[in-house]
């Protein structure tokens, strides 16, 4: 299994536990299409983000992550850096 395949596996679990429904894998899940997923879901998603992967957001890369492919991408740009 490829590192960004379990990175998105890991994040959809988050998201899944955050926005209250199973999202799928490949999904494409963003703030604009869960209505679930307001200000504090999005703080709460942060948190164990942040836990789950050992690694720390700015607040301009928090307010960036919009959707489960950015959130994705964020976290395979900090891990490469």
């Amino acid at each position: 299994m490829t590192m960004t395949r379990q990175i998105q596996i890991d994040v959809g679990e988050l998201l899944s536990i955050t926005v209250g429904r199973q999202i799928a894998f490949g999904e494409k899940v963003s703030r604009d299409s869960e209505a679930s997923w307001d200000s504090l879901k999005h703080v709460e998603l942060i948190f164990m983000l942040e836990e789950r992967f050992g690694m720390q957001f700015s607040e301009e890369e928090m307010t960036e992550m919009r959707s489960l492919a950015e959130i994705v991408r964020a976290i395979e740009e900090k891990r490469a850096a």
